[in-house]
């Protein structure tokens, strides 16, 4: 017969107060975002983007693909058409992601396939910048995370509620205008670098 396995001491126990915060860094206030851990003017964010993605050899634009394939309701108009220039302005490849994973065991696969995981992808085919875009929260944020912890591409989100921390840059509120306006400042920079 085993013996039961034995207790710790009192000793030995370590007492935590609780997990460590996920960030130490506050997210962006209004008409303000984060670039590399400092908070900064919305202006000066967006001429970093330019300046950082226009230097890029290989940059990405990570997007949910309802926004881009599909009829999404509650969209403004538009909207699918405005990330389509923002990406050929920036000259970078365009990755739905499919932040919905499809009902199993019964998946639709006409309609819905597996989704891949953003960060092998950014990791596998050496994207040197990622901006992600209108990517659900919970699922930028950890994709974030390990893109950061397992590659050295710089990453932007362009957030349309708080923004997201394990970015180097990030930017909140962002919707389509804001969308409109930075592509309407990669054109100017095309423009000015001729």
């Amino acid at each position: 017969m085993k013996d039961a396995p034995q207790r710790p001491s009192e000793e030995n126990y370590r007492w935590m107060l609780g997990p460590e915060a996920i960030a130490k860094i506050e997210h962006p206030t209004e008409d303000m975002a984060l670039v590399d851990g400092a908070m900064v003017p919305l202006k000066e964010a967006l001429i970093k983007i330019v300046a950082m993605v226009s230097k890029a050899k290989k940059p990405v634009m990570v997007v949910p693909a309802r926004k881009i394939l599909w009829y999404e309701e509650g969209a403004p108009k538009g909207h699918a058409k405005a990330i389509r220039s923002l990406a050929a302005a920036m000259g970078a490849e365009i990755r739905p992601i499919y932040d919905k994973r499809p009902a199993y065991p019964m998946a639709r696969t006409a309609c819905e396939i597996n989704p891949y995981h953003g960060d092998l992808v950014i990791a596998h085919e050496n994207y040197d910048v990622a901006v992600f875009y209108g990517v659900e929260c919970s699922y930028a944020d950890v994709a974030l995370k390990i893109i950061a912890l397992g590659t050295n591409c710089y990453r932007m989100a362009l957030c349309g509620h708080f923004g997201h921390v394990d970015a180097n840059i990030t930017l909140r509120d962002t919707d389509l205008a804001r969308l409109k306006e930075l592509t309407a400042m990669f054109h100017e920079n095309r423009l000015l670098a001729r």
